[in-house]
């Protein structure tokens, strides 16, 4: 058994149906308000119009044809081959061997002044004599086997260069004795004279 009211249950349920429409209505007026207000602003937009070019068709570039080379014919020339060096067979001689030097005489006596030729003696250089230069010289000479001088050479300075050369000038003016050897036979030596320069 209820206890409730049935008018107060009527009451309520109409009460319920009346917000249930309110929320529907405007749920409904905002779509419709929102949806209008969004069509009429796409239809005040200005509608521009956008021209496409046409393509214009690009001439396709002109292949150039192929120069034709003419063939050029060559004549084979003939070819040699090569001589195989196994073939070659070298003969390699040594070459003779030279002579061996013959060993020069022994001397027995060396070559010396020939005092039958009347040797002078070396005149005194006049600007030595001035200086007061003194000193001894030894000169070598070559002699051949013939008497005569072949090379000759300071052997020992007076340590004058104007007396070396005195003496070797004037002392090469002489004649020699050739030297000799076992058998007496002249041979080829050197002479070794020693001269003494000195002021009086």
């Amino acid at each position: 058994m209820s206890f409730i009211n049935p008018t107060v249950k009527s009451s309520s349920s109409i009460v319920v149906i009346c917000a249930a429409v309110l929320v529907h209505l405007l749920i409904i007026w905002l779509l419709v308000s929102g949806l209008a207000r969004k069509a009429a602003a796409f239809i005040s937009e200005p509608m521009n119009a956008t021209l496409i070019e046409e393509i214009k068709k690009v001439p396709k570039p002109e292949i150039p044809k192929p120069k034709v080379i003419p063939k050029v014919y060559v004549a084979k020339s003939e070819v040699t081959p090569p001589i195989s060096t196994s073939s070659i067979q070298a003969t390699v001689t040594a070459p003779p061997e030279p002579p061996a030097p013959s060993a020069p005489p022994a001397i027995v006596n060396s070559a010396k002044l020939d005092m039958s030729g009347g040797c002078q003696k070396p005149m005194y250089p006049e600007a030595s004599r001035q200086s007061g230069e003194e000193g001894a010289v030894v000169v070598g000479f070559l002699i051949a086997a013939d008497g005569k001088i072949r090379e000759s050479k300071v052997l020992g300075s007076s340590g004058h260069r104007r007396l070396d050369v005195a003496a070797r000038e004037a002392l090469g003016l002489c004649k020699f004795q050739a030297g000799t050897g076992e058998n007496g036979q002249p041979v080829e030596s050197w002479a070794r004279i020693k001269y003494v320069w000195r002021l009086n």
